[in-house]
């Protein structure tokens, strides 16, 4: 392979690159076509690697560690020339972009804290011209031809991020980011398997049982060297659902970073295979589906699904027509492996027994973990409880399509009846449980894959034909009688992911003096409020969203908050705020002159930066900052 790499090292492109990581996996240090951009030849550390769990996105490349400093050099890691230099207060701030021709690749520096002269200079004007910090350039490929290992930009702490770092990616001609340490970095050390925290099960239809019950839950594995196990043996019936709650670390450091590659076997056949790379942006968000998105909601804790869910559509897995779903309609025992590998090949595997038991009606006692509830939906299943009632032979009559169903107990936890309902069968209207009543509240059954309207007196609801990952059972709720100046709507709950926008047309109840002012506003508690945005039409408000849940409409009178820090003739810079929709835009002119202040949105700081810094400021300056709905604070004085 070393020989192969010698000769072709001249004409190498990225098919061959890809090839030879297909075949042989990680690339050693010799073979490596590209040079470490921060530090090259030191041991460096990583805050985050590729594949890793982001909010509504897997991170696409790796977390440099910088040791808390910024300025450090960064270095083109292959011959190419600047294809984009982006500049923003989010994202990845001061972003440069190199491509390599020979390479077939494109390689990204994100949180910069500055370009290389030529390149500053360059976006300096640019931003001049544009007369906007925030800028997106595009330069002629031959304005900046770059060597490998050129000095292009320094570290910094821009855009989106926790700390001083450098974000690095290796994209491929498709623009969809590769894992970097695939490439055999010698300057990035691990020998450290993957840690696993949790096993999932999770029940994937009504007649699924763990244990005996209806649901997702949740196993400590022991270890022991780098094998986990379970102290028991789990029973379990028809189609079950594998997660796995877990990250891996790299050496000398302490972060919890992501697993790429996992891979579920039963009975020693291949059920599941997952390997974390090459993941479009516009496919991103499939991320709300991949990990278990209720539990997240709910726990706060981050299962990695080893199945394909419904609406799933990244391109990651190599399964069969079950998609990772195993079904056991059997009272053998099986053995069921979990193998978790990271870039360097460390491996851990667990290994546990689970044996196929048949649902019956029976007895469940769970003194510690059990708590009981009314009634919540999971998938297509509605799950509701009730005390145990002899008196009715524990039948629930349930009241759907118009007709009344006699539904027996799926089974019974300590003094409880548990009952499971296929919703798919229709909606119930209500539930007579010996007296006991139980309104679902459900209205109406929301398809995936096609659009969809919805009509209330208080709101219309408008979902599009991507706006689904999967079948959504809709419940709407109108509430104005916890305040007297707010009123609320609410949309299912956010325990179920959005791929893409839901428009809610609002009909409030309620007079709005301020109406040019108002705009919606995100809540969970009824205490926080976070800014959405909208519009009226006429008197309805509409709103574009991807979160369900609870939204209100609010006034923001209050201009933004203006905090000068240093005012001279070379230099002006303050802080920035605003307390309810946050700061929209900013300029400032020096002498009728615009000039250029750059935003650092995590410490609300603007700071100007001069196109000629051979020319002082004096005269009138004057700072205007608007905040999202048009409240104007204006900072005047004169330098002389």
């Amino acid at each position: 392979m070393k020989n192969y790499w010698k000769l072709k090292s001249n004409r190498v492109n990225i098919f061959t690159v890809v090839f030879l990581v297909a075949c042989f996996g990680r690339l050693s240090a010799q073979e490596n076509p590209y040079h470490f951009p921060v530090r090259p030849g030191q041991q460096n550390y990583l805050s985050g690697t590729m594949g890793e769990l982001r909010g509504a996105h897997f991170h696409g490349g790796m977390d440099i560690k910088t040791g808390g400093a910024t300025g450090l050099k960064i270095y083109a890691a292959a011959d190419g020339f600047v294809s984009r230099v982006k500049v923003d207060g989010y994202g990845y701030g001061n972003a440069l972009y190199l491509e390599h021709p020979q390479l077939g690749t494109t390689t990204v520096y994100g949180h910069l804290k500055k370009f290389d002269k030529e390149i500053a200079d360059y976006v300096l004007k640019e931003q001049y011209r544009l007369k906007r910090f925030s800028v997106n350039l595009f330069p002629d490929r031959e304005m900046f031809k770059v060597k490998k290992g050129d000095v292009v930009a320094f570290s910094g702490n821009s855009g989106s991020s926790g700390g001083p770092h450098l974000h690095f990616e290796i994209r491929d001609g498709q623009q969809r980011p590769m894992n970097p340490l695939d490439f055999g970095f010698a300057e990035v050390k691990d020998n450290i398997a993957p840690t696993v925290q949790k096993i999932g099960l999770k029940s994937m239809d009504k007649n699924a049982r763990i244990d005996g019950q209806f649901g997702f839950f949740q196993f400590t594995p022991i270890k022991r060297g780098k094998e986990y196990s379970l102290d028991r043996i789990v029973s379990v019936h028809g189609n079950i659902g594998i997660s796995i709650m877990g990250y891996d670390r790299l050496n000398d450091a302490s972060n919890k970073n992501g697993i790429q590659h996992l891979r579920t076997e039963l009975d020693g056949k291949k059920v599941m295979e997952i390997n974390i790379n090459k993941i479009p942006f516009s496919k991103n968000r499939n991320i709300l589906c991949y990990r278990d998105y209720q539990v997240l909601a709910k726990e706060r804790r981050s299962f990695q699904k080893l199945y394909i869910d419904d609406g799933n559509e990244l391109d990651i897995y190599k399964t069969d027509d079950k998609k990772g779903i195993i079904y056991i309609n059997d009272t053998l025992v099986h053995d069921l492996k979990i193998t978790l590998k990271d870039a360097y090949g460390n491996t851990s595997v667990v290994n546990m027994k689970i044996r196929g038991k048949n649902p019956t009606p029976h007895a469940i006692s769970s003194p510690n973990k059990f708590k009981p509830f009314r009634h919540h939906v999971e998938g297509n299943t509605l799950v509701f409880m009730a005390k145990n009632a002899e008196n009715n032979g524990y039948f629930a009559h349930v009241y759907a399509n118009r007709m009344e169903y006699e539904l027996s107990s799926a089974y019974y936890v300590n003094d409880y009846s548990v009952y499971l309902w296929d919703l798919r069968t229709g909606i119930p209207d209500s539930i007579d449980l010996c007296g006991e009543q139980i309104f679902p509240n459900l209205e109406m059954v929301v398809p995936s894959e096609s659009e969809f309207k919805y009509y209330t007196p208080e709101m219309d609801l408008q979902f599009y034909t991507k706006t689904l990952f999967d079948t959504l059972y809709l419940k709407t709720d109108y509430i104005d009688e916890l305040s007297a100046d707010k009123e609320y709507f609410e949309i299912s709950e956010d325990i179920y992911p959005l791929r893409k926008n839901l428009k809610i047309t609002m009909k409030p109840k309620l007079d709005y003096a301020n109406k040019d002012k108002v705009s919606a506003y995100y809540t969970t508690d009824l205490k926080n409020f976070s800014f959405q945005g909208g519009a009226w039409k006429n008197d309805a408000f509409e709103l574009m969203t991807n979160t369900l849940g609870k939204y209100t409409l609010l006034a923001d009178t209050i201009p933004p908050n203006i905090r000068v820090s240093q005012q001279n003739r070379d230099n002006f810079s303050c802080y920035i705020t605003d307390d309810m929709s946050g700061i929209k835009d900013y300029e400032l002119m020096v002498n009728g002159k615009w000039v250029m202040m750059n935003y650092d949105p995590k410490r609300n700081h603007i700071w100007s930066k001069k196109l000629d810094v051979s020319e002082p400021f004096e005269g009138e300056l004057v700072l205007k900052v608007r905040d999202e709905v048009g409240n104007e604070n204006v900072y005047s004085t004169t330098l002389k």
